[in-house]
């Protein structure tokens, strides 16, 4: 592993994954295990704000380190209840594959039960390594999403991301079209090819990140009948880090030294460097991603939905989308109260540990993006 993958590699992979929990403050190992032909450690990870698993492989005869990852800490509790909004007997779900060797990504089809022809939406993830699910925690929002939507007569359409199936591969000179923008697209491509699908009536719903990016998908993948931005970025994402750090409560020195790599990225000399894991490539073709520019260009009606509880997109965020869209016709934007980034319900402040409690979307975000998607059937 030594010579795959350099110090300076797993340094970045580290930061990448524990940057916004916090200094470490114990670890345990807790489970020792083989998997082929290795020796496998999980350890137990302690940070201020939460704890994280990490897997280390070892190889039994000379005990150099064969592979290092680090997950969510799989939840202990029991999965929540079915939604109530999700009813099976409606909807079937299909597999399939999008895009283009040698990024071939799995994805699942939501059809409703009947002939069509339906309304079809495309999922596009938050940042970071996501499956089609988008598994965060105990949660997993894009199922619920599609199959509460599915159980009101709308197809979805969810994917593996990028950078969930071939991280290993993609290597530092990452954009955020090979992350996001072209396999959005492709969804986009196959979901409307579909011969049960109203190719009339598709439509992007974009979180986080993915919200940010929903109406430049929209354009390149034009005609959709709009486009929906569960939580989405309104300013730059150095500053979006830097109040996520305020706000859980990180200490003085490391939100100064967070400042200072963020002026060293603003003034392009961060060098090798990196934030959060990612280079400074990565974070200026991020920011140069105009949303709310693109959403005026997209010529279609734009839904956006934030939660009161939600920590790492701010009501200034939201309030950034509402002055730039001031005054274009069929713009909507709905805060939702009690909810947090996930648009799960809770109370209390909130933080990364609650994303370990299983929950399900709240069921007025179906209601919203069913009315939004398919009045008609409402």
């Amino acid at each position: 592993m030594r010579t795959a993958v350099s110090q300076e590699k797993l340094k970045a992979v580290w930061s990448a994954q524990v940057g916004t929990y916090g200094p470490l403050v114990s670890w345990t190992i807790t489970q020792r295990t083989q998997a082929q032909g290795l020796d496998v450690r999980i350890a137990l990870l302690k940070f201020d704000h939460g704890e994280l698993q990490a897997l280390v492989s070892v190889h039994p005869g000379n005990q150099e380190v064969g592979g290092f990852f680090i997950r969510p800490v799989p939840s202990s509790s029991k999965p929540a209840p079915p939604a109530l909004y999700v009813h099976p007997s409606d909807f079937r779900s299909t597999e399939i594959s999008i895009g283009k060797a040698p990024f071939v990504l799995g994805a699942t089809l939501t059809v409703p039960v009947g002939l069509g022809p339906f309304p079809g939406v495309v999922l596009v993830h938050g940042s970071g390594p996501q499956d089609r699910d988008e598994t965060i925690g105990a949660n997993k929002v894009f199922k619920d999403l599609a199959e509460g939507l599915a159980s009101r007569g709308i197809e979805v359409l969810r994917y593996d991301k990028r950078t969930f199936v071939y991280g290993a591969k993609l290597g530092d000179s990452i954009s955020v079209d090979d992350e996001v923008m072209a396999d959005a697209a492709a969804a986009v491509t196959a979901l409307r090819a579909r011969p049960e699908i109203d190719a009339r009536h598709i439509f992007v719903i974009g979180h986080s990140m993915g919200a940010l990016l929903a109406p430049e998908i929209g354009i390149r993948s034009a005609p959709v009948a709009g486009v929906v931005l569960l939580a989405p970025p309104g300013r730059p994402p150095w500053d979006i880090v830097l109040s996520q750090m305020r706000f859980l409560g990180a200490s003085p020195k490391e939100i100064a030294e967070m400042e200072q790599k963020v002026a060293r990225l603003k003034a392009g000399t961060l060098g090798s460097e990196r934030l959060l894991g990612a280079p400074q490539s990565y974070w200026k073709d991020l920011a140069a991603h105009n949303g709310i520019g693109m959403a005026k260009k997209l010529g279609a009606p734009v839904l956006v939905l934030r939660g009161t509880r939600d920590y790492q997109i701010m009501e200034e965020d939201v309030a950034a989308w509402r002055k730039g869209l001031a005054g274009l016709p069929n713009v909507d934007t709905v805060i939702l109260t009690g909810l947090n980034h996930l648009f799960i319900a809770g109370s209390g402040k909130p933080g990364p540990s609650e994303y370990d409690k299983p929950g399900h979307v709240d069921g007025s975000v179906i209601e919203r993006l069913a009315e939004f998607i398919a009045p008609e059937k409402e």
